[in-house]
C-alpha cells in the first residue's frame, strides 16, 4: 500500500476513535445501563435457555415468554434484597446515631489503660497521646456521620434516579434475553468484511465464557453470603441475614472486599445487638464476628474462589490472583472488579489473532 494511502487512512481512522470516545464520554450513563443490561442477560442466559427446551405435549415454550420470566426473577432477586436491606439499614442508622461514645469508652477503660502500655512500648502512639480521647474521637466521627434525616434524602434521591436507571437496563435486557444475535448484528455492521469472521468467533467464545464467569460469581456470592448468615443465627445475632448480606456482596472486590464487608459487619453486629448502656458484650461481639469472617473468607479464597472461577474462566488461579493484584495496582477497586472478565475477554482476542506466539498459545491452551 502507498505511503500516502497509509497516512489518509490514519487520518480518517483516528478522528474516528476520537468522536467514539468523546461519545462514550458523554453518554456514559447510557453505556453504563447496556453494560448493567449485557452482564444481567449473560446471567440469565442459561434460564432462557432451559426454559426453551420445555414442551408441553407438542408445543415449545414461547422464546419471549423464556425471556419475559428470566427478566422478572432477574429483577425480581434484586428487589427482592433491596425490599429486604433499605428498611432494615435505615433501622441500623437510628440505632447507630444513639450510641454513647463515651461510655463505651468508660466500659473499657481499664483494658485502655492496658493499650495505652502496650503502644507505648512499640512506639505506635506518642507519649502526650490518649487512647481514650482517640477512641472517642473516632467513635463520635463515625456515629456523628450517621444522620437518619441525612440518609432518608440520600435514600430518596437515589430512589428517584434508580427507577429511570432500572427501566432502562430491564428494557435493554430483555431485548439481549430474547435476541441473543442483536449485541453480535451491531458488532458486524461496524466490522470489516475480511475480519468479520474471525470477529464473530471472538464473539461467541467471549458471551459462552462471561456468561459462566457472571453466573459463578453469582453462586460464589450465594454460598458466601449463606454461610456467613448461618455462623452469626448460630451464634445469636438477631440481623445476621443482613449482615451476611452486607459482608458477602463485598466479595465482588477480590482481596479488598472482605476487609470493607468486615468493617460493615462489625457496626451492623454491635449497633443490632448491644442493648444500650450494656457495652461490655461489645469486645465478645467483635471476636465472634471476626471469627466468623475470617473462616468463610479462607474457605472462600482458597477453596471456592479457585475451583469456581478457574473453571468457569479455564485459568490457572495463580494466573487470576496476578491478573487481579496487576488490575489492583492499575485501576484500584475498579480495576480489580473488572480484572477477570477483562482477561478473559483479552485471552480470546489474543488466542484468535496471535496463536502463533508460543505465551498467547500456553494461556489460551484451555478455551
Amino acid at each position: 500500500m502507498p505511503l500516502m494511502t497509509t497516512k489518509r487512512r490514519w487520518y480518517i481512522v483516528i478522528p474516528v476513535l476520537l468522536l467514539i470516545g468523546f461519545l462514550a464520554w458523554y453518554f456514559s450513563s447510557i453505556i453504563i445501563y447496556i453494560l448493567a443490561a449485557t452482564v444481567l442477560s449473560l446471567i440469565g442466559r442459561p434460564l432462557v435457555r432451559t426454559l426453551d427446551k420445555i414442551k408441553i405435549r407438542k408445543i415449545k415454550f414461547p422464546h419471549t415468554l423464556s425471556a419475559l420470566i428470566t427478566l422478572l426473577l432477574l429483577f425480581g432477586v434484586i428487589g427482592g434484597l433491596f425490599a429486604l436491606v433499605v428498611p432494615l439499614l435505615i433501622s441500623q442508622a437510628t440505632e447507630l446515631s444513639n450510641i454513647d461514645t463515651q461510655a463505651i469508652v468508660d466500659a473499657y477503660r481499664p483494658q485502655l489503660d492496658q493499650w495505652r502500655d502496650e503502644l507505648l512500648k512499640y512506639q505506635m502512639i506518642k507519649p502526650d497521646q490518649d487512647v481514650e480521647t482517640l477512641i472517642s474521637d473516632k467513635l463520635t466521627s463515625i456515629v456523628g456521620k450517621t444522620n437518619v434525616s441525612d440518609i432518608m434524602s440520600q435514600v430518596v434521591d437515589v430512589m428517584g434516579n434508580l427507577f429511570a436507571a432500572v427501566f432502562a437496563i430491564g428494557f435493554i435486557t430483555f431485548f439481549f434475553l430474547k435476541s441473543e444475535r442483536m449485541l453480535l448484528n451491531a458488532i458486524m455492521l461496524m466490522t470489516p468484511v475480511q475480519m468479520q469472521s474471525e470477529i464473530k468467533h471472538v464473539y461467541i467464545k467471549t458471551i459462552r465464557l462471561l456468561s459462566r464467569y457472571f453466573t459463578g460469581l453469582v453462586l460464589d456470592l450465594t454460598i458466601v453470603i449463606t454461610l456467613i448468615t448461618l455462623g452469626m443465627y448460630i451464634l445469636g445475632f438477631d440481623n445476621a441475614l443482613m449482615i451476611g448480606i452486607f459482608a458477602g456482596m463485598m466479595n465482588v472486590v477480590p482481596y479488598v472486599g472482605p476487609l470493607i464487608g468486615a468493617g460493615i459487619a462489625l457496626v451492623l453486629g454491635i449497633t443490632g445487638n448491644v442493648e444500650p448502656g450494656v457495652y461490655q458484650d461489645i469486645l465478645p461481639m467483635v471476636i465472634a464476628i471476626c471469627s466468623i469472617l475470617i473462616t468463610v473468607n479462607l474457605l472462600d479464597a482458597f477453596i471456592i474462589q479457585p475451583t469456581i472461577y478457574s473453571n468457569r474462566v479455564k485459568a490457572h488461579p495463580l494466573e487470576i490472583f496476578l491478573v487481579i493484584l496487576i488490575s489492583g495496582s492499575a485501576a484500584g477497586i475498579v480495576g480489580m472488579i473488572l480484572a477477570i472478565p477483562t482477561y478473559t475477554v483479552l485471552r480470546i482476542i489474543a488466542k484468535e489473532f496471535f496463536s502463533n506466539w508460543r505465551f498467547v498459545r500456553k494461556i489460551t491452551e484451555k478455551i
